[in-house]
């Protein structure tokens, strides 16, 4: 971790920021008409983590993004939009999902009337609760995509079609970011009424090449066949998912699914307005290597803070438990407790994070216990355009860290400002 003199500038940095940000919103432009409209976006954030990968070693970043956002639409059936992003992140050791220099996020036309168009260029994609398809909006670079995508409404239902190829960041270039000719990633999403709430029905195709997994690096092609049930109406909320995946990991027949399910009460007439969350998933592993099947899920394009903001592990060969609480003390004050308990599905495999990628081998354990991550947070709306959020984590490695490498307890704290204006 960077010295207390460093912590302490950066400490007065963010405050200076916020105290901008005051003045920023205060100014903002009126609102433009539907001919064009003109957005902005401006966040600053700060996090700080002990022992990195449960290891010995602090560390902690700084990091700012600006986006400016402009679209046209000179008549109904036509319009172009064009984003421009520029994230910044502290330090030497500059990552693609935290820095990116100045680049083109989104620039996209949409042809045709609002209930049935076509989308086609740089755009984000965003489907569901995004558990298969999201933004990433925790690290300071979101997740974008070079493809088309078609969509159309009747009655209540609608249906998106796409495919797109992710687009890949060069941290340290200006206007360079390119598709990634080794991945694909192409589908049909559609969501309708049900007999209580609403329900998602998907098919997911995605194509990865040189796709490193527990049974090794191969090309990969993986079908997903989704299913989501969901309602917010009322005092009662839920989020189930069920997802069932096939296809081929090289000689590899790929067998793997997931259920996933958030229910929860909401008591808005008691004192602190709570709501409580109780979150249950399981996720499929891999049960025997070298026998010519791969059973670990993959979670394909998630959000990254899958979990909490303490994006360390992923949802693949796990199985979870994870209570939490709001409460309300003003309607713009939100206070959240929460605690995951996380658990390995299959021995023979091992933990992964939240992008996929193996985090922990199995190095023969036993032990299926792995951690136990206690977040607490605050976030504030202090005004429409401008926004504030704490987020505190204390994760503590079970018995698999510690019969398979580093086990030192994690300490994390993010602090964040957004204005939009």
């Amino acid at each position: 971790m960077s010295g207390r003199s460093s912590i302490t500038k950066k400490a007065l940095a963010l405050a200076a920021g916020m105290t901008a940000a005051f003045s920023l919103a205060a100014a903002q432009d009126a609102p433009q008409g539907d001919l064009f409209t003109l957005d902005a976006s401006f966040r600053e954030r700060f996090q700080t983590i002990s022992n990195v990968d449960f290891a010995s070693g602090d560390a902690s970043i700084w990091t700012q993004r600006i986006a400016l956002k402009a679209r046209l639409q000179p008549t109904d059936f036509f319009s172009a939009t064009v984003n421009v992003l520029s994230a910044y992140q502290s330090g030497d050791d500059k990552s693609p999902v935290d820095h990116n220099s100045l680049d083109l996020h989104e620039a996209f036309l949409d042809l045709g009337p609002r209930h049935a168009f076509l989308r086609a260029g740089r755009q984000e994609l965003i489907f569901g609760s995004q558990r298969l398809i999201g933004v990433r909006d925790g690290t300071n670079v979101r997740r974008t995509w070079d493809g088309i995508r078609f969509a159309a409404t009747h009655g209540d239902w609608r249906a998106d079609f796409f495919a797109a190829r992710p687009v890949s960041v060069d941290p340290t270039g200006v206007f360079n970011d390119d598709s990634d000719k080794g991945r694909l990633l192409a589908g049909a999403y559609a969501t309708g009424p049900a007999p209580a709430g609403k329900i998602d029905l998907y098919y997911l195709f995605a194509e990865s090449d040189g796709r490193a997994t527990i049974e090794g690096v191969a090309d990969q092609r993986r079908h997903s066949f989704g299913a989501r049930l969901f309602n917010s109406d009322g005092p009662w909320f839920w989020n189930w998912e069920a997802v069932l995946q096939t296809g081929e990991h090289g000689d590899n027949d790929i067998r793997a699914w997931t259920i996933a399910g958030i229910t929860g009460r909401k008591f808005d007439v008691a004192p602190l307005a709570p709501a409580f969350t109780l979150s249950t998933n399981i996720a499929s592993g891999d049960k025997h290597s070298g026998d010519g099947k791969l059973g670990t899920f993959d979670a394909l394009y998630p959000r990254g803070n899958y979990f909490s903001n303490l994006a360390l592990l992923g949802p693949a060969n796990f199985f979870n438990v994870n209570p939490s609480v709001d409460l309300h003390p003003h309607e713009k004050l939100t206070l959240t407790a929460g605690v995951n308990f996380y658990w390995r599905l299959e021995l023979a495999d091992g933990v992964y994070s939240p992008s996929g990628a193996l985090y922990r081998a199995p190095g023969g354990s036993a032990a299926r216990y792995v951690n136990t991550a206690v977040s607490l947070g605050a976030a504030w709306e202090a005004t429409e355009r401008l926004s504030f959020e704490a987020v505190y984590t204390h994760s503590a490695p079970g018995r698999f860290f510690r019969e398979t490498g580093p086990d030192a307890s994690t300490e994390f704290l993010e602090l964040t400002m957004q204005v939009d204006i």
